[in-house]
């Protein structure tokens, strides 16, 4: 049985294991939500034709002739992906399993690539000394890649450097404070010595390109369209619909933006400085839509040419190293599925530590029985 089926059976499963009366309230709900949600779809489809054709008017979107005549700059590509889960909690006292994992195409698109398992290891976590023991985990783990990011750059090799995920992260200050920006931005530096870092960000939950359009075309009756769109995700996925649905199936990007002072967040990358633009990205018509940030070690609005001319290069190369069909670049594809650690996994490791944990005196063996 496959892996994919054993999840649906799962689901399945638990959904005949709900209780009929809450489950018939819960499926009139889901079917009610599900008509606003097409009523949603339809009006919002019919706001995206009219800004789609507004872009294309203003030059602001970019097919596969854009990519025709740039070349590659580098035969190195590499990958690099974390992966985390929480596990226990019983009194307070939690374990994370970690893992980075990089892969590397030394020798060019096409050939046999190095694995490499950066780090991988399990964090102690106190939930007494941290109220959000998932966040930590999570820092933990991007830590592992900005030292990932970091090592590589020390190599001193010229490589496209796929990162799944956006450059800045976390997103909040909250969780990692200044000194983990400071160290990611110190990876990031030097790793821009020799290389090009591109975050791949599946799933965007910004309104950085719908604030940017409402300038653009402050001046047109459709800005007023955009507030309507809750987050760029949900913006470029109906233009680029649009923009499809009169028969074009390949390449599709937008016009370069500058996030570097967006938020907070953001501006204290820059006073660190990196300086981050991003674009949106398709490969295809059954591929996802990326946002790709590409960071900076200059202000970009000192050499908007110098900066313009490496960003559609950036998009030749996620073009090049993701495969027809495919969301993200290969290198990111193969280190997200090297690094990945699932729930089963975790819970066997949870078994693990309480079974060689156990004594022979039986207040002990009570205590880690519970504790599980």
């Amino acid at each position: 049985m496959k892996y994919q089926d054993i999840i649906d059976l799962k689901k399945r499963m638990e959904f005949k294991m709900t209780e009929p009366e809450t489950l018939i309230r819960l499926v009139k709900d889901a079917q009610s939500k599900g008509e606003k949600v097409r009523s949603d779809m339809e009006r919002l489809r019919r706001l995206a034709s009219k800004l789609a054709d507004l872009l294309e008017e203003r030059g602001l979107l970019f097919t596969e002739s854009a990519l025709k005549d740039i070349q590659m700059k580098y035969k190195c590509a590499v990958g690099i992906d974390g992966s985390f889960q929480l596990i226990g909690g019983a009194g307070g006292k939690w374990y994370a399993p970690l893992s980075v994992a990089r892969i590397i195409f030394e020798n060019g698109f096409g050939t046999q690539p190095r694995v490499d398992i950066f780090w991988a290891g399990i964090e102690e976590i106190e939930e007494a000394e941290e109220q959000d023991p998932n966040k930590v985990a999570s820092v933990m783990m991007l830590s592992g890649e900005t030292k990932a990011i970091l090592n590589w750059g020390t190599l001193s090799k010229e490589a496209y450097v796929f990162i799944d995920g956006p450059i800045v992260d976390p997103p909040t200050i909250s969780y990692g404070g200044k000194e983990y920006i400071k160290d990611r931005c110190e990876g990031i530096k030097k790793c821009l010595e020799k290389s090009i870092i591109i975050g791949c960000v599946k799933r965007s939950r910004d309104r950085f390109y719908i604030e940017y359009l409402k300038n653009i075309i402050s001046d047109r009756p459709e800005k007023e369209y955009l507030d309507q769109f809750p987050s760029d995700q949900h913006l470029i996925a109906h233009i680029f619909a649009h923009v499809r649905s009169k028969g074009y199936y390949g390449p599709l990007f937008t016009k370069w933006i500058d996030v570097s002072s967006s938020s907070r967040i953001y501006k204290l990358y820059s006073d660190e400085g990196v300086y981050i633009a991003c674009v949106f990205f398709q490969k295809g018509i059954r591929s996802q839509i990326l946002r790709l940030d590409i960071p900076f070690k200059e202000p970009i609005t000192m050499n908007v040419i110098k900066i313009e001319n490496e960003i559609i290069h950036v998009v030749k190369a996620v073009n090049e190293w993701t495969y027809p069909g495919q969301d993200v670049p290969i290198p990111v594809l193969l280190a997200h599925n090297k690094c990945s650690i699932r729930e089963g996994c975790a819970a066997i490791l949870y078994e693990e530590i309480m079974t060689r944990s156990l004594t022979t005196d039986p207040h002990d063996q009570a205590i880690l029985t519970w504790m599980r």
